[in-house]
């Protein structure tokens, strides 16, 4: 065997090996995620959630809480001002100052889903093959780390313009942390709280509005 043949065998060989071990990486990252979007599925069919979201930028944090429960979902801003959503009227409610503003049902929708909090996982959306693609691609990673003693799956997904990290608990297969890192340096820090069905009547339930100043807000 000449030479030169030998040298397009052994690259050959190489070229296999280097392909069977981005094939195993992919499986494996396929499998993880396939796994934590079976558990948040039997979450989501729990149709009742309570999310605490603190995001920090540039050393300032905000708070938002959502509630959801029976088609109904309400998020309560760091003000005390809150958004309300039933799926047929949308509502943001200032109890303090009794007003309250009308606002687009289509633009508001989001948030009276079940399976918003999903969104917080990369992939939800896409279907088995979109998820295979994104396990396999060479700069998305998934790794082992723990937060506050748990045991999570950071999972790094890069992006165009920006890095986004996530990192989800590995047992409960919930949402812990996400960063979002643009290529200008900028960096948003996202802290969830999530839990199911203790989300009660009275944590959704409108105020009397009838002695409240209401304003059409559509626009």
């Amino acid at each position: 065997m000449s030479k030169k043949k030998k040298i397009g065998i052994i690259a050959l060989i190489i070229i296999l090996i280097i392909g069977l071990i981005y094939g195993i990486r992919a499986i494996k990252n396929f499998i993880i995620i396939q796994n934590i979007f079976s558990e948040v599925q039997k979450n989501v069919e729990k149709d009742n959630y309570y999310l605490r979201n603190t995001v920090t930028h540039q050393g300032e944090s905000s708070l938002s809480k959502i509630f959801y429960k029976d088609g109904i979902g309400k998020m309560i801003a760091e003000n005390g001002v809150y958004t309300w959503v039933d799926g047929e009227k949308a509502y943001m409610v200032d109890e303090e100052n009794k007003t309250i503003y009308t606002l687009d049902l289509q633009k508001s929708l989001g948030l009276v889903s079940n399976e918003m909090f999903a969104s917080l996982i990369p992939g939800y959306s896409k279907n088995a093959f979109e998820r295979f693609v994104m396990a396999g691609n060479v700069q998305n990673k998934i790794k082992s780390e723990k937060i506050d003693d748990k045991k999570c799956y950071k999972i790094i997904i890069k992006e165009e313009n920006n890095v986004k990290t996530y990192w989800i608990e590995k047992n409960s297969k919930k949402p812990i942390r996400a960063t979002i890192q643009f290529s200008n340096g900028d960096v948003y820090q996202y802290d969830y709280e999530l839990q199911f069905g203790v989300t009660k009547v009275k944590d959704i339930e409108l105020p009397d509005i009838t002695e409240y100043n209401v304003i059409d807000n559509h626009n």
